[in-house]
């Protein structure tokens, strides 16, 4: 079973709250500074020795819709970067609105070791789905 709970911190525990906001905007000054630059990166080796995206193939033009603020268009290059972006974005709000507001209880998900294996096969599938529209939406691009 796969929950959430609100519980103090520990001591010596990991800061999500800080840390992963910081790397969240480190990543998006990152990829600003890169595009604004004009610098690319090299084709896929994967696509040019299978004929198939990568898991991987479409980051790129994501990236550069989400600085332009084109989610929708984002979204259809590559739909595990999007959503990793938003939640990313949704992560960093929750993480503000913890440090202002000064309480101590953090939100954490708690689960058993079915609900790990629940987990894993929903990643696995969704690896999957990602793949097979990547396959379907970019390999019409490549060509």
């Amino acid at each position: 079973m796969i929950r959430f709970i609100r519980r103090p911190a520990f001591p010596g525990e990991f800061n999500h709250e800080l840390v992963w906001p910081l790397a969240f905007i480190g990543v998006l000054t990152g990829a600003w500074v890169w595009f604004q630059t004009g610098l690319k990166l090299p084709d896929c080796w994967f696509f040019h020795v299978t004929g198939f995206p990568c898991l991987g193939c479409g980051g790129t033009r994501c990236a550069r819709q989400l600085t332009e603020l084109h989610v929708t268009q984002a979204f259809l290059f590559h739909p595990g970067f999007t959503l990793l972006m938003l939640l990313g974005l949704v992560w960093s709000v929750y993480s503000a609105y913890f440090w202002v507001s000064g309480r101590g209880l953090r939100w954490r998900v708690v689960m058993d070791e079915a609900g790990e294996t629940q987990l894993r096969w929903i990643f696995g599938g969704l690896l999957l789905l990602h793949w097979l529209w990547q396959c379907y939406y970019l390999r019409p691009l490549h060509a």
